[in-house]
């Protein structure tokens, strides 16, 4: 089984406090991986590691088995990423962001992308400084779902959204489950994630324990 994702004893520091301790884990090509775990527990700082957003001090982070961080720019081009805290350019519209970060992500647009600003209910001609939160987070995950990556990296995804739009993203991750895509998801609530999963990790403080399911 192809191995998307490998990270081996990855340590980071900030200063004298260690962030993450010999975190060690691989994610199979189409599985759905979640990271559960408390804020500050490290969740976070793993995955902008994994994006080389941050460089890690020790051990070694491969994504299809090349070296991330050697290789940023190829990485980038296979992932699909949203982060916790969306910020968005204030002065485009909604639409226009999504074609950006389509194009910067060297993804086509397709009709699948206006599908989805229909589904998730996003007006894509207004600026982005008049979004809400939710909307802003709506932008986010339309780019990613609208991509054809290799891996998507989702950071508390659902904060923002109300339930019908919760489920709407339920259902667009269980999509590209079914066609063998891979992902990644950080969340600190249980339920929010747990029936769908095909692998959940557990963090504790920095360390991670492995649930078998």
């Amino acid at each position: 089984m192809t191995k998307v994702l490998e990270l081996d004893r990855v340590n980071k520091y900030f200063g004298k406090f260690q962030a993450l301790k010999d975190v060690t884990f691989s994610i199979n090509q189409g599985e759905v991986f979640g990271f559960l775990g408390p804020n500050g527990a490290g969740k976070s700082t793993t995955l902008r590691t994994i994006l080389g957003l941050l460089k890690e001090d020790s051990g070694s982070i491969k994504i299809l088995g090349q070296d991330a961080q050697a290789n940023v720019l190829e990485s980038h081009q296979k992932i699909a990423y949203v982060p916790g805290d969306v910020f968005l350019w204030p002065n485009l519209t909604g639409g226009e962001i999504i074609d950006l970060l389509l194009r910067l992500g060297g993804h086509p647009r397709t009709d699948r992308t206006d599908a989805l600003i229909k589904k998730f209910e996003l007006d894509p001609k207004k600026k982005a400084r008049t979004y809400s939160k939710g909307n802003r987070q709506k932008v986010a995950l339309i780019a990613a779902f609208a991509a054809d990556a290799d891996l998507y990296i989702f950071d508390e995804p659902t904060s923002g959204l109300d339930p019908l739009q919760e489920r709407n993203f339920q259902e667009e991750v269980l999509a590209l489950k079914t066609a063998g895509k891979t992902v990644l998801l950080s969340s600190h609530i249980l339920s929010e994630v747990e029936k769908w999963l095909t692998v959940l990790q557990l963090f504790g403080k920095v360390r991670l324990l492995r649930l078998v399911r």
